[in-house]
Order: structure tokens, then C-alpha cells, then sequence
């Protein structure tokens, strides 16, 4: 199986008040396309700073990270843009939608900043698949929080991008909700063939992960198959 993703020798210092914090320390790592990864791992183990150099979202102080081959972080500002909008989908705890636009509007974010039209066939295909179908005029204050991140995740696919990154998708919904959206999420990422690494507190979402990885203090502790 190829490998889309590869990180080598990552590391990322944050400076605050009360002095250095070493949130990543010599991570390497590589993904394989179309599997599902679980990230694990204490608050402050470095989690999502990891999420968030991988996906583009933050530079590392030091270290590679290259999709496809094509080495992320040589990319100039505009080309990295462009890069998190056609190859990456993020999906995040908070939802992070646009309260004065539909949920339509909403999902097809990605496309319209990146000067494209949305599929309508794929539009469809992609709102059947999370139960979105009949929301599609509605505003985000009008619905659950499900409901609202099952709009964050289809934002996070229509585009059809090779990278799909969540960041405790699931910690804002009651357990019977939450697991409903992973079983959606995973779904979707199965259905269209998209690498899917979720960064989670959840020990039941991670055992079916196709791989599980374990973050303490900036290091990569442990790496096994899914259960």
C-alpha cells in the first residue's frame, strides 16, 4: 500500500509565560492511503500540535512532513493554501460554522473559496450518506450538535481531498450521538477512499482504527494495528 503522508523528525516548541513548552520532540511517522489512524493520548501529550503540523495548519520548528512525496513545508503561504483546500479536510470539536449561511452554503465552503462549483451529483451522494439531505436550506442555530458536525464533516470531504483530519470530533456529543458521527465519518472517508487520522480521547473509537498511535510528552510512545 502506498504511502501518502510521511513526517520525519518533527519537532515544535511554543513559548509562553511561564517558559518553553516542547509539544512534539523527533516524531516520525508515515501513513498509508485509505486507512484509518487513531491518535491517543493524555491533554498535553502533543496530540493536536501533531494534527495540526501534519495537516499544514502549523509549521514545525524543525523536521519534514511531505504528502505525496512533495515536501509540505517548502511550499510559499499561497501555496499552502491552496494545498489545505484541495488535498486536506479538517474537522473540528467546535464545528466551526458559518452561523449566516446555510448548511449548503456551509458544505460547499471549501469549493467556493477555492473558485469551484460543487458536484451536484457527488453533493448529493455525499448528504445521503450523513442524513443531511432535507437540512440543506437550514441554519446552523437550527440544528443538534450532531447535526452540526455531520455539516463539518461533509465540508471536510466535499472537496474530495486525499487527507482527512478530525480533532476530537466527537468530544462536544453525548456518547450515543458521538458514535453515531465517528461511524458517519469513517463511512465517508471508507467510501471515497480518504486517509483518515482522527486525534482522540475516546478508547473506543480508537480500537477501530486500522492503526494506533500513542503520543506522550511529544513522543510517539507505541504503534500497533487496530483491534
Amino acid at each position: 500500500m502506498e504511502q501518502i503522508l510521511v513526517a520525519e523528525d518533527i519537532y515544535k516548541t511554543y513559548r509562553t509565560a511561564s517558559g518553553p513548552v516542547r509539544a512534539l520532540q523527533g516524531i516520525s511517522l508515515s501513513f498509508e492511503t485509505g486507512l484509518f489512524y487513531a491518535v491517543i493520548g493524555r491533554s498535553g501529550s502533543g496530540k493536536s500540535t501533531l494534527l495540526h503540523v501534519l495537516s499544514g495548519l502549523d509549521r514545525p520548528d524543525q523536521g519534514t512532513v511531505r504528502v505525496e512525496g512533495r515536501d509540505l513545508y517548502a511550499c510559499s503561504d499561497h501555496q499552502m493554501a491552496i494545498f489545505r483546500r484541495r488535498y486536506t479536510g479538517f474537522v473540528f470539536q467546535q464545528y466551526n460554522l458559518l452561523d449566516e449561511y446555510n448548511v449548503r452554503t456551509n458544505i460547499c465552503m471549501p469549493l467556493t473559496l477555492d473558485g469551484r462549483k460543487a458536484d451536484r451529483q457527488f453533493l448529493d451522494q455525499l448528504t445521503k450518506i450523513l442524513m443531511l439531505e432535507d437540512k440543506l436550506d437550514r441554519y446552523p442555530e437550527e440544528l443538534s450538535g450532531g447535526e452540526q458536525q455531520r455539516v463539518a464533516i461533509a465540508r471536510s470531504v466535499i472537496a474530495r481531498p486525499r487527507l482527512i483530519f478530525a480533532d476530537e470530533p466527537t468530544g462536544n456529543l453525548d456518547r450515543k450521538t458521538g458514535e453515531e458521527t465517528m461511524k458517519l465519518l469513517k463511512s465517508c472517508a471508507k467510501a471515497f477512499g480518504q486517509t483518515l487520522i482522527v486525534v482522540t480521547h475516546d478508547l473506543e473509537t480508537a480500537r477501530e482504527a486500522d492503526r494506533l498511535i500513542h503520543i506522550e510528552d511529544g513522543r510517539v510512545t507505541g504503534k500497533k494495528e487496530g483491534e
